[in-house]
This record gives structure tokens, sequence and C-alpha cells, in this order.
């Protein structure tokens, strides 16, 4: 009996600490180990980063149970602040790659530079970021490296969204690209589909296609869209090995986790000893 009083008072306190454990990691920080090089030299390989949901609001799931392949409905609770330009965010993959259609990866998650904002028009010229005439946003050095390429072939080159030969983008040469915010419409017609068309199948669920040089959403002819959710541009650092925006396309507002803010440590790759000069480090 002496016992069990002994170990109650250790048992509450496990219990305590798991549910403030657990309140933490749903409302306000979670965490990431980074296998990859995309956002070097800002985030590297081994990092264990920490991510803050306040920032934007966490994000929670209206059901618990999932079904396989179909986003999950969510809602928001209200943050302190809204992604900016050139913040570094945490989100989950849409997928399939390179479809038409669009759903949320639960399970893969990418961490990237958001460099295009709801409402923003944004174009790379000669491997330059430019977002509404005004440049500076992303890795700069990566970009200064790309604008001055002279090689005869540069992987990626010439297969970017929206993988469309009427636009014929380039990592080099992209844009402009209306980034779409809540709320502002369109006008729709059978060459800017591929565009938005990945984004107005994730708003309605429904697959566009066009006849005799008309678009249709489901029977109805369309000519303009309005758009019920914000969307964003995000890229890697490291600009020539980065799977980004360039190549998924645009990121829907449901699929933003929180803002990276911090590496807590860092494990070399190779060596799994500690990097002792990355930890604690701030995340730009």
């Amino acid at each position: 009996m002496r016992r069990r009083k002994h170990f109650t008072p250790y048992l509450k306190a496990i219990v305590i600490a798991f549910f403030i454990t657990l309140l933490l990691r749903l409302f306000v920080v979670d965490f990431y180990m980074i296998p990859t090089d995309s956002m070097t030299p800002a985030i590297e390989p081994g990092d264990y980063i920490m991510v803050n949901k306040l920032y934007k609001g966490a994000r929670f799931y209206k059901q618990l149970k999932f079904e396989s392949g179909k986003t999950p409905e969510t809602f928001r609770v209200p943050g302190y602040s809204s992604i900016r330009r050139n913040d570094i965010v945490v989100f989950n993959l849409p997928t399939p790659l390179f479809s038409d259609q669009m759903e949320m990866d639960l399970s893969h998650f990418y961490v990237k530079r958001c460099i295009g904002l709801p409402g923003d028009t944004l174009s790379i010229s000669n491997g330059i970021y430019t977002v509404n005439g005004q440049t500076g946003y992303g890795n700069l050095r990566e970009q200064y490296l790309l604008s001055h390429y002279q090689g005869e072939y540069l992987p990626g080159t010439y297969h970017t969204f929206p993988f469309d030969t009427t636009y014929a983008w380039t990592m080099r040469c992209f844009g402009p690209l209306f980034i779409p915010a809540t709320g502002q419409t369109i006008l729709l017609d059978t060459v800017n589909l591929s565009l938005f068309r990945r984004l107005i199948y994730y708003e309605t669920h429904t697959s566009l296609h066009t006849r005799h040089g008309k678009v249709y959403l489901k029977d109805s002819i369309i000519t303009r869209y309005t758009f019920q959710k914000n969307w964003y541009f995000m890229a890697g650092d490291k600009i020539f090995n980065s799977r980004d925006s360039r190549y998924i396309g645009l990121i829907p507002e449901d699929f933003l986790i929180g803002k990276a803010v911090l590496v807590l440590y860092s494990k070399d790759p190779e060596t799994r000893q500690i990097s002792w000069k990355r930890t604690l480090n701030l995340i730009r």
C-alpha cells in the first residue's frame, strides 16, 4: 500500500508531462529531421529543426479516419502572424506529382522558402526571382550562379511547371505566373488552363476538360474562375537541386504546417557526430 502511494505522484507527473508535451506538439511546435540539401545553407542534411505552429496557427483535421488518396478536411486556429516572403515553411507534399489532380500526402513533408504569396505575380528572369517587379527573394547567390551558368546543358532546365509546350518555361526563364488568393477571379481559357487546372481540381474535386476550344467544368462551359483558397510559391535555397514549386506547382494554404525557426541540433549524415556549431542556430 505504501509502495502504491509512493508511486502515485510519479505516475501523475508522467501523465501530466505526457499531456503537456502532446498539447505543445499539437498547438505550439513540431520537430523534423532534414534528410536532403535542398535548403542549404540555411538548413543542412542532418539538422533537427523546430517548427513554430503558432506563427500561422495550428492546423487540425476535422476527422480522425482518413481515406487513402483523399485530402482530409482541416481547420486552423488563428495565429499571431501570416506567412511572409522569405519565410522558411514546412508543408505537406502535394500528390500525385506531375498530375492534373492534387491531394495532400500525409506522410511526406517539405521544407522550402516562401517566394510568392497569394495575389503575387512571380517570374524567373535569367535565373533571378522577380515578385511584383521586385527582386531580392530566395538564395541570391544561387540565383546569380544560375544566371551566369555557361554550360551547354543544365539538368532540369527544360522541364518545369506547367510541363506544357505552350509555355515551355524553364528554371532560368519562368512566368509570369499569377499566384491566386481567396476571392480573386481569373479569366480561364484553353491556353492558361494548364497553369490553373490542378488548383481548380483541388478546390472543386472536379476535373476540367476542353472541347471545341472551350473549357468545361463537368458539363458546363467555364470562362472565369474565383479561387476559394490562398496559394503559395515555395522554392529551395539550393536552386540547382530542389524539387519545389518550379516543378510541383503552387501549394495551397491547407498544406502549410508552420514556420521553421530553429536548428535544435545537427548530426553529420555520414559520421553521425553532433555538429555543435549548428546547435541552437536560428533559421533565416
